[in-house]
């Protein structure tokens, strides 16, 4: 069992008041919290992935190339023409949004072409700029 600091206690008090539990006390509650937690630790692993994902798809250039690759797939300079961009910045957003699973590339010769990797990720995609 955890020891609870004073402060903690006070406020879990407070807290167990306002939401009208009775009948437990704050170390049971408290104990029913630390599993809650225990039942997320589990998933970690599945939650550093998807914050790696939202922190790709946080950057502004990253999206307008996801948004450029929904039309077609396109190589390194076709967008960097579409983005106005040089070589090196295209490929360092294309190598985050690879290392993250968004986006696949093929070879075709010596060119290779970039593509989504899920159409089921873009259409979440789409779904949250339509509401904001």
């Amino acid at each position: 069992m955890m020891r609870i600091p004073r402060d903690l206690r006070e406020r879990v008090v407070r807290l167990m008041e306002l939401k009208g539990i009775r009948g437990r006390g704050v170390e049971e509650y408290v104990e029913e919290l630390l599993n809650l937690s225990e039942d997320i630790a589990v998933e970690k692993e599945s939650l550093y992935r998807a914050a790696g994902v939202f922190r790709a798809l946080s950057d502004f250039e990253n999206l307008r190339i996801l948004m450029l690759l929904k039309k077609r797939e396109m190589c390194v300079c076709e967008l960097m023409v579409a983005l106005n961009m040089k070589q090196p910045a295209v490929s360092y957003h294309l190598r985050l949004l690879r290392e993250k699973g968004l986006i696949k590339s093929i070879r075709k010769g010596k060119w290779i072409f970039y593509s989504i990797a899920d159409r089921k990720l873009l259409k979440v995609i789409e779904k949250v700029i339509e509401n904001v």
